[in-house]
């Protein structure tokens, strides 16, 4: 569709339509916010798409299953279930410090004095001051939580994104994290939650996690999990502690 062609008030008509607020936005805005809206539409019908074909897989697979076999897979235990990406994040953090909080519930619609849990990932205090209504926020150690509005957290993202996107602190609420569009940076702060099981695969994919890692201010929090495992026996291969060692400018090996 070429909303190009169409008239402002016929664009808003459209956008009401899809359930859009659209307010006094300007035209080159709300063709911009229909397009995002066209993108977000067309992701979701790949997504449902995708779901119905594992499901029909996922049933025809389960009906060919032998009586003992469907019984063991009954018996897995918790601990092998997935978790979610906001879970795994958070349980990263908590293995470095037992205080931390647990998730509360919010209600669906995030409106400006919508409160937010912020959870600190980064090692020692951290402040942040409002620029508009000069409040103080300190998180006094990792794994700290403090509450946020969403007004705040617009303009942390406007003024301090590093915040948000280096990221110093992760927003432990999914709505939150779809919003300020934070999903490809938190993937790749959540591999860190199964560091063994990266660590048993082949050094390519090693290196690749560890700059991943880099690229999102997780090198101290990285060099803490390392040095844990080294120190229990669960990381022993040596090339793989020397890859560490080079990528992280840490040495590992005289702990």
């Amino acid at each position: 569709m070429d909303y190009t062609k169409m008239e402002l008030d016929e664009l808003k008509e459209l956008a009401k339509s899809r359930g859009l607020k659209v307010g006094n936005i300007g035209k080159d805005k709300l063709i911009a916010k229909l397009k995002e809206n066209d993108a977000y539409t067309a992701v979701s019908a790949e997504d449902d798409d995708l779901a119905e074909n594992v499901d029909m897989t996922q049933t025809v697979e389960q009906n060919n299953v032998p009586k003992d076999v469907e019984k063991s897979q009954d018996e897995v235990s918790e601990d092998t279930k997935p978790v979610s990406l906001l879970d795994a994040i958070s349980e990263t953090i908590d293995d470095l410090d037992e205080s931390a909080d647990d998730k509360d519930d919010y209600e669906d619609k995030l409106d400006l004095d919508t409160s937010i849990p912020v959870k600190s990932i980064t090692f020692g205090g951290l402040t942040y001051k409002s620029r508009t209504t000069n409040a103080v926020i300190r998180w006094k150690q990792i794994g700290e939580i403090q509450y946020m509005t969403v007004a705040e957290l617009n303009e942390m993202n406007n003024y301090s994104s590093d915040f948000l996107n280096k990221p110093l602190v992760i927003l432990m609420d999914e709505r939150a994290v779809k919003k300020f569009r934070l999903t490809p940076v938190y993937e790749n702060v959540a591999k860190l939650n199964n560091l063994k099981s990266v660590f048993n695969s082949d050094l390519a994919t090693i290196s690749k996690v560890v700059d991943d890692a880099l690229r999102v201010n997780m090198r101290d929090i990285l060099i803490s999990k390392v040095r844990q495992m080294y120190k229990t026996g669960k990381l022993v291969d040596v090339n793989v502690l020397r890859l560490l060692q080079d990528k992280l400018h840490f040495d590992i090996l005289s702990e």
